[in-house]
């Protein structure tokens, strides 16, 4: 078992809002918690833009990565850097006019394969060289149907409203998926029509994918965990881990790691968004749209289904929480 976990995120902006979409957050977070002891440390950060990324106020976060080896590949809204572990010393960086809102980065088969969020779109790479392989729209429709080839998207801060909004990408055999949040559901990108309904109807937003159990375990950002089987495409459970607790954390659930029976869910400090329809939830029980409390991570024990213990992050740290992967090091 880990006694350590990397989460990737951003700090807010104190005016993000107020500057408007693709502004909110001014510092790129990797951070490092000790399971044991509870305490957050920073091991790497990225607080300036660059050639890919717009001129002003840019949108500064790591989102959710992955291990391969020996390699980190830590997504940015624009890029994808490869850093070696454990010295987190940057070994590459990708980056493609089509990247955009960029939510993940996977290997998967051999490939580098990224979430373009703000394009819809999925970016399939060849992990030595960069080189695009492919690019599948997580509607099945061509990839530039509502976007201009020609434009450099890295540049622009924002693509709202999104069409899917693909944040994460799973296999389920031979075939690719993704987690789209504008439909709450899980798409295979081979058949569109082949599809999980994660929110069962519902208006809540789904993230992750992860294996378990051979079951695909999804959150919703209300913080329920949803599992479901991949064999028949349909939800077999949906449960809250705080049940009808008045003390439940307050934020957006999204990020999680799954080692035996412990899952590590990830709440990211709430902002203020236009969005009011993806926060409707905040209504229920004792919730109000507030601040709330700063990003956690809740160890929830599956077997017993009881939370273990619930870390928060000091002030400024990381506010939003992405991903959420095993540092195995000393």
């Amino acid at each position: 078992m880990s006694k350590k976990l990397m989460l990737s995120g951003g700090c807010l902006r104190s005016n993000g809002f107020e500057l408007g979409e693709g502004k909110y957050y001014g510092k790129a977070s990797l951070v490092l918690l000790d399971l044991e002891s509870g305490e957050f440390s920073q091991i790497l950060t990225k607080t300036e833009g660059g050639d890919n990324y717009p001129d002003e106020h840019p949108n500064l976060q790591f989102t959710a990565g992955c291990i391969d080896g020996d390699k980190l590949w830590l997504p940015t809204d624009t890029e994808v850097h490869c850093y070696s572990l454990p010295d987190l010393k940057l070994l590459s960086v990708f980056s493609h006019p089509c990247f955009h809102n960029i939510h993940s980065a996977h290997v998967l088969n051999g490939d580098l394969v990224v979430t373009s969020t703000g394009l819809d779109n999925v970016v399939v790479m060849d992990i030595e060289s960069g080189e695009i392989k492919s690019i599948l729209n997580t509607q099945g429709k061509n990839p530039w149907h509502r976007f201009d080839k020609a434009v450099d998207y890295r540049l622009v801060h924002s693509t709202r409203p999104h069409d899917s909004h693909p944040n994460f990408v799973f296999k389920i055999g031979d075939d690719l998926w993704a987690t789209r949040c504008t439909q709450e559901d899980a798409v295979n990108l081979s058949n569109p029509d082949d599809v999980i309904d994660i929110s069962l109807g519902g208006d809540v937003s789904v993230h992750d994918g992860i294996w378990y159990d051979n079951k695909l375990i999804f959150t919703r950002v209300d913080g329920n965990l949803v599992f479901c089987d991949p064999i028949e495409k349909k939800v077999i459970e949906t449960y809250d881990p705080f049940g009808g607790a008045l003390n439940r954390p307050m934020g957006w659930c999204r990020g999680l790691h799954v080692e035996g029976d412990i899952f590590y869910v990830g709440y990211s400090k709430l902002r203020k968004t236009n969005l009011k329809s993806k926060i409707k939830f905040l209504s229920k029980g004792n919730f109000k749209y507030s601040s709330g409390n700063n990003s956690l991570v809740v160890a929830l024990n599956i077997r017993t289904r009881k939370v273990e213990k619930v870390y928060s992050s000091p002030d400024g740290l990381i506010d939003a929480i992405y991903g959420i992967l095993p540092f195995n090091y000393d």
